[in-house]
This record gives structure tokens, C-alpha cells and sequence, in this order.
């Protein structure tokens, strides 16, 4: 995948990872900034450039990151929004996405794969907005066969973004964490499948076979 310019807003209250993840983009070439809070972000959304990702964490004072979130798909409905979180839980992913996040990602958190998520978005920002769910799902398809992980889930995600109520760019999604060794992702992907469907059958199957599908009603 080619590597696009991008600028980027880091929103934590933890020091450091505003300093860890802004020097992270940094040396991938990427313009960065960083706030301490919502409101901060916000005032920076004001003055500045239009950003194209902006990473939040979900607790923080003045201004959590639901918040922070609803008010940024109000204002700045172009800028792409990734939720970051230590406490990590479906029901937590599922609520953040549906108020228009693209991704929800738990600490502490890999470098190469937030590089590459940061890569799959600004990709997927360039992909025509009259693309329906069929060809994203056949693209990533496509790409999946040719070996291009990345690109595939870039497809899937933008899939996503067409129609929250799809079970299959989940489904999809979570069997690529599979092959990647990461069933824990994989398992929060299937669930979130199933809350888009409850009769999705393949994602309940697939739940069976990581032997997750018992916990359901606990998570």
C-alpha cells in the first residue's frame, strides 16, 4: 500500500503517549499534534488545519472521549476518528463505532500495527464514496487472495463505514485477526457481527470453534 501524507491529532492526558505516539508519526513523515483533553481538541479543530485522523482516549477529564466524539462527527464529520482505551470491552467498541468512530483499539498498543492502521485510513479515505458493500466486500476479497492483508482490511473497514448493520465486514474482519494470531480481537470482531445480526450464523460458529460463544452474556 502506498504511503499518503496525512496530519494527525493525538488526544490523551497521559503525557506519555501523546510524546510516544507523536514521535511514532513523526518519523513516518506524517504532521502530528496534541492535546490533553476534548476541550483542547476541539480548540485545535478551531484553529488549525483540517485533520485527517485524531486519536482520543475515552477517559480524560474535562472532556471524555464519547464526547469528544459526538461533538467531532457534528462539526468535523471528515476527520476520522480512532478511539483508544485501556479498558477495552465489546459493548464499549460496538457504542463507540456506532457514534461514528472507525476503529476502537485497546492499550497498550502495538507500533507497527497503529502505523499501519493509520496507513488502511488514509487509503480508505480515498476510495469513492459511491463504492457500494458488495464491491468493498469483493475488493478485499480480492486483496485478501493476493496476500495484501492490509489493503483487505482497509476495504473491509470502509465496508463497515457504508453500513453499521452489515455482519460481514466484521465476520470478515475478525477471520483476518485469526490468521494474524490475535483471537482475542478476533473474538470482540465476531461478537460485534452478531449485535449487527443475531442470526449471523457464521460469526456464531466461528465463536463456537474459539470456544468464546458461552461468554457472550457476561461481556
Amino acid at each position: 500500500m502506498q504511503k499518503t501524507t496525512g496530519h494527525i491529532l493525538i488526544v490523551d492526558d497521559e503525557r506519555n503517549i501523546r510524546k510516544n505516539l507523536k514521535l511514532l508519526f513523526e518519523l513516518e513523515g506524517y504532521q502530528v499534534d496534541a492535546a490533553e483533553n476534548g476541550e483542547e481538541a476541539l480548540a485545535k479543530c478551531e484553529e488549525g488545519p483540517d485533520y485527517d485522523i485524531i486519536f482520543s482516549d475515552l477517559q480524560m477529564p474535562k472532556m471524555g472521549g464519547f464526547e469528544l466524539l459526538e461533538n467531532l462527527r457534528r462539526f468535523y464529520p471528515g476527520t476520522v476518528v480512532v478511539m483508544v482505551s485501556a479498558f477495552g470491552t465489546v459493548s464499549r467498541a460496538v457504542e463507540a463505532i456506532k457514534l461514528g468512530a472507525v476503529d476502537f483499539i485497546e492499550k497498550p498498543f502495538d507500533p507497527d500495527k497503529i502505523k499501519l492502521l493509520v496507513e488502511e485510513i488514509l487509503f480508505r479515505k480515498n476510495i469513492k464514496s459511491d463504492t457500494s458493500v458488495e464491491e468493498l466486500l469483493k475488493l478485499a476479497e480480492l486483496a485478501r487472495k493476493r496476500g495484501s492483508v492490509s489493503e483487505s482490511r482497509s476495504y473491509l473497514k470502509a465496508a463497515l463505514q457504508r453500513d453499521l448493520r452489515r455482519p460481514e465486514p466484521y465476520y470478515y474482519l475478525a477471520q483476518l485477526e485469526e490468521t494474524e494470531n490475535r483471537p482475542r480481537t478476533a473474538m470482540q470482531l465476531y461478537y460485534m457481527a452478531l449485535e449487527s445480526e443475531a442470526t449471523f450464523e457464521p460469526a456464531r460458529e466461528a465463536l463456537r470453534k474459539l470456544g468464546y460463544l458461552e461468554q457472550k452474556e457476561n461481556v
